[in-house]
Parts: structure tokens; C-alpha cells; sequence
């Protein structure tokens, strides 16, 4: 590597490590594991630098890396989650939830983000990357590895999804952007 990559390698870490962390903790819902994905983001790419176009968009292309980072732990975890669920589900039965709770979970912005959460990945990461990251649509498909189609009937049907679980209408996304910043 000649002493001009380590000049953009510096530039793209300060740049975009903030959002990368931000992406991966919107993903992941951990702090930590946003940060181990964030740093194994930016080892990768240091590493395929030189497979990167010089006209290359370097947001599309860490958020891709970074994302594919996140399914790989999520892929990982996975087992671990059903068990705990299954065990839980077993533990919570008979139990009704308190008034507490109740009130909690009436709470919009709190209804909103679990049922953004109950999406599948699929689903889950057009909403976030469109919603909460302000990525485009042409962006989403380069990250995702799909095409730009796909990326508009997913977000067609997340939002169809979003409706069935909650009273919701397409403002209220302006809210996922809202509790984001």
C-alpha cells in the first residue's frame, strides 16, 4: 500500500465510523457489537482497498460491508435467540402484563420501533437504511446487493406490514427518523 491510501484510509474512517457504528447499531441493537462490526468494517476494507473503483460511492460500499457483517453475527446468533424466545415464551405463560406495560407499550413511538423490529431482515433493513440512515433507493440496492425494484416492494410491503400491526400511516416513519437523531 503506498502512503496515499493510508491518507484516504484516515479520511474514510473519519468520515463515515460514526455512521458505520450508527448502522450496525441500528441493525444490531448493541452498542458493543456495533463498534466490534464497525472496526471489523473498516480491517475489511482496508484489506479490498484496492478493489474499490476510485469513483466508487464509499458510504454504498461500507454499508454494504457493514451490513453483511451484521447478517453474519445476526446468522451466528440466531440459535442462541430461539432458545432464549423459547425459554421465555415457557417462563411468561399464565403471566398477564401489568398496567405498566400495557401503558408502555401504548406509546407510539414504542409500538412503531417493536414492530419495525418484528420485521423480518428482509424487511427490516430497507426501513432502516431508508428511514433512519437517509440512504437512496440506488444506495439500499448497492448495499443489499439487490436491485432498485426489489428495494421499492420491500419497503412497499414493510410498510404494509408496519400497518397490519399498528394504527400507522406513512407520517409516522417521519417519527422512526425523529427518534434516530
Amino acid at each position: 500500500m503506498e502512503p496515499g491510501d493510508y491518507s484516504l484510509t484516515e479520511n474514510l474512517v473519519a468520515q463515515y465510523y460514526p455512521y458505520i457504528v450508527r448502522l450496525a447499531r441500528s441493525i444490531l441493537h448493541d452498542a458493543n457489537e456495533a463498534e466490534d462490526i464497525a472496526q471489523e468494517t473498516f480491517i475489511t476494507a482496508l484489506v479490498r482497498i484496492e478493489d474499490c473503483d476510485s469513483d466508487a460511492n464509499f458510504k454504498a460500499w461500507l454499508s454494504t460491508i457493514a451490513v453483511n457483517k451484521c447478517r453474519d453475527l445476526l446468522r451466528k446468533q440466531k440459535t442462541r435467540q430461539k432458545f432464549a424466545s423459547a425459554w421465555q415464551t415457557v417462563r411468561l405463560l399464565g403471566q398477564s402484563p401489568t398496567p405498566e406495560a400495557i401503558a408502555e407499550q401504548s406509546d407510539t413511538q414504542t409500538e412503531l420501533w417493536t414492530a419495525v423490529n418484528n420485521l423480518n431482515d428482509k424487511h427490516r433493513f430497507p426501513i432502516l437504511l431508508r428511514y433512519v440512515h437517509n440512504l437512496s433507493i440506488r444506495e439500499i440496492a448497492q448495499v443489499l446487493e439487490v436491485k432498485e425494484g426489489t428495494i421499492h416492494s420491500r419497503l412497499h410491503n414493510a410498510c404494509k406490514k408496519l400497518a397490519e400491526q399498528i394504527d400507522f400511516n406513512l407520517d409516522t416513519l417521519s417519527m422512526v427518523k425523529e427518534a434516530s437523531s
